[in-house]
Parts: structure tokens; C-alpha cells; sequence
């Protein structure tokens, strides 16, 4: 089963935030490690430094037993003075526990989190962040090698905060609510000092509130529920539950960011990988702005035979191998790839107008029928490409026989002009070099000096 750990600043951070989501996935077999950063030692109310330093670690204990959390590491830095702890000194201490247990999942607080006003959870959210890209170098703390650890790189993210820059995953905690309670309760003496925090506040302000007073030094149970509760039904409306059947935590959940729609397209799975958790919310796969029947009035029946090209795409022509096989392309142009098969006998028809590779594109607007980069520039350009080729609308030409014309008639310098960033055109695909490499190949295979 997959591991997932938790960078806690102090023993109750983890609680406080993310103890549903981890009892829950405890429940489901997940090995759930906790990290307490600091030592709390000055996280008390009436004790002395040591006396606190081994009740909160009790209360720890008790707190991840009730949770279900299999194993605390402790990296014993003091409590409330990670700001004056270099940067690089915790991060280190982070990527080495990366590197040890593997975590396919990492709670933590969000280096973005608004209104943070305590250093030690702003230092630790930046320090696990750093982590992150830091744990898979090769050359970042080499003596963690000389242990028999490798460079290691944890999947999901999940960033939590007193208020999140943005929520995009809410897992639900109804059947785990009560177990976070009775853990939250188990820390009493760090929850005492913060009641007494509240109390001194409201002093302060000239008034006093009884249930404050009462939970001090009696039940915790009844206070710490009520706002635990309250705070996930607040979630689940956010969510738009309903409060009174589903409560729910929050968080910044992050995987591949603006890679998943490539990587969910292209990759396969490894031999005998565990199977990774759905996240459906994290799910982009591709998918086609027309459903089956438009694709069947697009798509010609007998596209496998002969393909209609507007004037500039005929240059695609001479590129449609490579351009197939990148993956870019295969990601704008699926329902293309999976139906076109550029083979030598495959008849080439010149067109005025859009073609089928305009309909797929990312510039053609559905809403106005028509490409949103311009379409004077696009009859220009067809009527320039079309008259330097010799060909007119209407004519078929095999595509071997059209590869041919356009190495000898197609140099490097008016495939620039055509195609590159100074033209009309602008292809993002000439910019990756493909097109060039594509030409200069078709050069050598029909015999045709470069020019």
C-alpha cells in the first residue's frame, strides 16, 4: 500500500488540519507517517520546559494511535525559532525523510496560505516545498547516497493552510470526524494554551466568555467538536454538500500541474507498479470538442485515401511522420493521429478554404466558424504557398510525389519564411525544430541538395 506522511510544524498541526483525511486513508492501509518539525517545548500552560517537552510527546503518541498513524519522526528543532534556522538546514532534513520512505503523498502547509502569521509553519510550508524538486537532484546532499538512497520524487501534494489560495480537492471526513476530535482532545495541554491564548485576548478586550473558562480546565471535548465540526460543515458547503449528511477538509491537492493533460495521454503504465489512487478531480484527458457524429461529417469516409489540404497546410505534408509522433501534436490533433495514415499512395487534394486540420486546431473558434488568428492572412498565405508549389485548387497530387516537390521547392529559407517566427505562419512546431529536420530527411531520401 502507498505511504503518506505529514511535515506537522508542531504535534497538533496534523490534527488540527488534515486528521480526517489521514485516519481515513489509515483506515483504507495506507502507511501514515508523522513529522513533527519542532519539539513544542513552550507549548504549555503551568509547566516547566521539560515538563512540557515530554507531555506533549505523550499527547502525540496518543493523538496518532487514535489516528491510526503507524510511525512519529521527530526532528526535535525548538519550537518557535525556525525562522532563525537556515532555510537549507530543515530542507535537508526533509529531502533525506523524502528519500528514506519513499512518500507517495505529502501533507503539508501551503507556502501560499493567506494570513500565516506564525514563522515556524511559514518555514517549514517553504522548506517542504523546496523538497519537493530538490529531493529528485542527483547532486543536492550526496552523502544521503553514501546510505543507499536515491534521488526520489513524491506524487501528490497535498498543501493545507489556515485559509488556502485555492481549494482543489475536499475530501470527505463524516465517517473520520470523530476520531480528529478525540485526537485534537488528546493534545490537551497544547490545547489548553491555546484556549488560554483566546482567554487573555478577550481580557484584553474587557470581557470574559464562560465556555472558555469552563474547557480550560475541564472537557475539551465539548468546545474543540463543536469548532471542528462547524469548520468541515463549513467546507462541505463550500463544496456544495450537504453539512447536515457530509463533512469535509480542504486542501491544495497537486500532482503534475500543467503536465497532466500530457502525461494522463502519454504514459504508460510500469510493470508491476501499484496502482495509483483516483483523483478525479486531477483528471484532464483529452477531449474532443465533437462527439462522435460531428466527427463522422468532419472526417471523410475516405480519409485513409485521399486528404483535402488548404494552401499552407501543404507544407504539413512534408513533415507528417514527425509531426505525428510528437507528442504535442498528438495531444491537439488526436482524433487526426488516430485516423490518418500518411502512406505514399495517399492523394493529396489542394483546396480553397478550411480544412479538417483547421477544425482540430487550438485557434479555431466554434463560437465564430472561422480561425481566431485571422483568415486574410491565412488566403494570403495559401495563394503564396500554392504558386510557389504550381499547384491550383482542385488537383490531386500523391503525397510521395508532393514530398518531393516540396524538398526541392521548399529551402531553408522560404520554409522560414512560410513557417517561422518572422512569416504569417508562426508554427509552433517549426519553432521545436520538427518541420526542419522533417525537410532536411526528405532532402536526402529523394536526392536533393540542400540549399
Amino acid at each position: 500500500m502507498h505511504t503518506a506522511m505529514v511535515i506537522s510544524p508542531h504535534a497538533d498541526d496534523a490534527t488540527a488540519f488534515c486528521g480526517g483525511t489521514l485516519a481515513k486513508l489509515a483506515h483504507q492501509g495506507w502507511n501514515v507517517i508523522l513529522v513533527r518539525v519542532t519539539d513544542d517545548r513552550k507549548d504549555s500552560l503551568g509547566f516547566s520546559i521539560e515538563e512540557t517537552i515530554q507531555k506533549n510527546a505523550e499527547e502525540l503518541r496518543e493523538a496518532a494511535r487514535i489516528l491510526g498513524i503507524q510511525e512519529i519522526v521527530e526532528l526535535g528543532f525548538e519550537t518557535d525559532m525556525l525562522a532563525d534556522i537556515p532555510l537549507g538546514k530543515l530542507r535537508e532534513r526533509i529531502v533525506y525523510l523524502f528519500r528514506k520512505y519513499r512518500p507517495y503523498a505529502v501533507f503539508s502547509f501551503d507556502p501560499d496560505g493567506l494570513y500565516e502569521n506564525n514563522q515556524d509553519h511559514v518555514r517549514v510550508a517553504q522548506a517542504v516545498d523546496e523538497a519537493f524538486w530538490v529531493a529528485c537532484f542527483d547532486k543536492h546532499y550526496p552523502e544521503h547516497f553514501k546510505e543507499g538512497l536515491k534521488p526520489y520524487s513524491v506524487c501528490e501534494r497535498w498543501y493545507f493552510a489556515r485559509q488556502l489560495p485555492k481549494v482543489t480537492h475536499v475530501e470527505e471526513i463524516t465517517a473520520t470526524i470523530e476520531q480528529k476530535i478525540k485526537a485534537l482532545c488528546a493534545h490537551h495541554e497544547m490545547m489548553r494554551n491555546t484556549i488560554n491564548q483566546s482567554r487573555l485576548q478577550l481580557q484584553t478586550w474587557g470581557k470574559h466568555m464562560h465556555w472558555l473558562d469552563q474547557s480550560l480546565d475541564g472537557d475539551l471535548q465539548p468546545l474543540l467538536g463543536t469548532f471542528l465540526q462547524e469548520q468541515a460543515k463549513a467546507v462541505a458547503v463550500e463544496a456544495g454538500w450537504d453539512p447536515e449528511t457530509r463533512l469535509g477538509e480542504a486542501f491544495r491537492l497537486e500532482r503534475f500541474g500543467d503536465l497532466e493533460p500530457l502525461f494522463q495521454m502519454m504514459s504508460e503504465p510500469l510493470p508491476g507498479a501499484q496502482e495509483a489512487p483516483s483523483r478525479p478531480e486531477l483528471e484532464q484527458p483529452y477531449e474532443s470538442p465533437w462527439d462522435e457524429e460531428q466527427l463522422q461529417q468532419i472526417i471523410p469516409a475516405d480519409f485513409d485515401k485521399r486528404i483535402r489540404l488548404m494552401g499552407h497546410h501543404h507544407l504539413c505534408a512534408g513533415a507528417f511522420d514527425a509531426l505525428m509522433a510528437q507528442p504535442s501534436f498528438q495531444l491537439g490533433y488526436a482524433n487526426l493521429v488516430k485516423h490518418l495514415k500518411p502512406d505514399p499512395d495517399l492523394q493529396v487534394e489542394s483546396i480553397y478554404g478550411y480544412d479538417v486540420f483547421c477544425y482540430q486546431c487550438g485557434f479555431w473558434s466554434e463560437q465564430e466558424g472561422r480561425c481566431s488568428t485571422g483568415w486574410k492572412n491565412k488566403l494570403t498565405k495559401d495563394a503564396a504557398v500554392l504558386a510557389h508549389l504550381g499547384l491550383r485548387p482542385g488537383q490531386a497530387t500523391r503525397l510521395e510525389d508532393l514530398q518531393r516537390l516540396l524538398a526541392g521547392k521548399v529551402p531553408y529559407a522560404k520554409l522560414e519564411e512560410f513557417c517561422g517566427p518572422g512569416g504569417d505562419g508562426k508554427c509552433e512546431f517549426y519553432a521545436l525544430g520538427v518541420c526542419q529536420k522533417s525537410y532536411a530527411a526528405l532532402r536526402e531520401k529523394f536526392g536533393i541538395r540542400s540549399k
